[in-house]
């Protein structure tokens, strides 16, 4: 299994910039196609009723005008970082709602890359709660100051026996095939350790038979968050990789994370792959 295409999100910044760095390694790592992607969106204008449709079609105008602008810069930065690198690159841009237009260019690629506690979202870049939930693609979230690279670094998987960590281990599989080692980590209580033995077990025979070799381990449920737990774990193994299904609930028009999968997004410095 390999990644042949990759989405990555570009804005303006030095976090940007270490994100599509990042892609850069992956897609030349994996000899995929490397598909920059930047949304401008469009604040909607104060409306003043003693003002005339004039004023208000002028403003709306300079705000497109503006998030033109804003898109040109992200695709010279593209341009600039990727130019002196031996890859093949796609660009998409647009003006719009990032999340969603985000979403609908997944279609493209097998792997999205997106960063996490961006100060830009959701109004000026894509959302990962947002895209998580929209794309149907495994997500690879990178925190704004990256400790160590996913490839060639231990990889630290998540576990738990729903259709969400199945998803994101299935999707994690070429980073995976990559890491140093990869650990299966499972918290869970007392009276569910039997049986998250024999699920686990059934786990590591599956990543064999894809040339990866999993070390098992079950930890019972501490007093803090199972989020914390989880990152305390990672970060003790010099994890560059935590693999997580991303749980979520729909609400209205709008989807919300679960506690974990929020926690992971907002402590880790680790580099996350989430699906949903």
């Amino acid at each position: 299994m390999t990644y042949a295409s990759m989405l990555v999100a570009v804005e303006d910044g030095e976090e940007s910039d270490s994100r599509l760095e990042l892609a850069c390694d992956l897609a030349i790592a994996f000899d995929a196609l490397l598909i920059g992607l930047s949304v401008g969106s469009i604040a909607p204008p104060l409306y003043d009723p003693m003002a005339g449709g004039a004023m208000v079609g002028e403003l709306l105008t300079l705000y497109r005008d503006m998030a033109e602008a804003d898109v040109e810069r992200a695709r010279v930065r593209f341009e600039e970082i990727t130019a002196d690198r031996a890859l093949e690159t796609e660009w998409r841009g647009g003006v719009g709602y990032p999340s969603e237009f985000a979403s609908r260019a997944a279609r493209a690629a097998d792997l999205v890359i997106l960063g996490g506690r961006n100060r830009l979202a959701p109004g000026h870049a894509p959302d990962v709660a947002d895209v998580l939930m929209g794309c149907g693609r495994p997500v690879l979230v990178t925190p704004p100051t990256r400790l160590r690279s996913p490839v060639g670094s231990p990889a630290f998987v998540a576990w738990k026996d729903c259709r969400e960590a199945r998803h994101a281990l299935a999707g994690a599989i070429p980073l995976l095939q990559r890491a140093s080692s990869v650990t299966l980590y499972s918290v869970c209580t007392a009276e569910e350790n039997e049986a998250a033995d024999g699920e686990i077990g059934e786990v590591v025979r599956y990543l064999a038979r894809h040339e990866i070799q999993a070390e098992p381990v079950i930890a019972l449920k501490g007093e803090q968050p199972a989020g914390r737990q989880i990152l305390d774990e990672a970060m003790a193994r010099e994890a560059g990789l935590i693999v997580a299904g991303a749980y979520g609930h729909a609400r209205l028009r709008e989807w919300a994370l679960g506690g974990v999968t929020r926690d992971l997004i907002a402590d880790s410095a680790i580099c996350l792959a989430l699906a949903h």
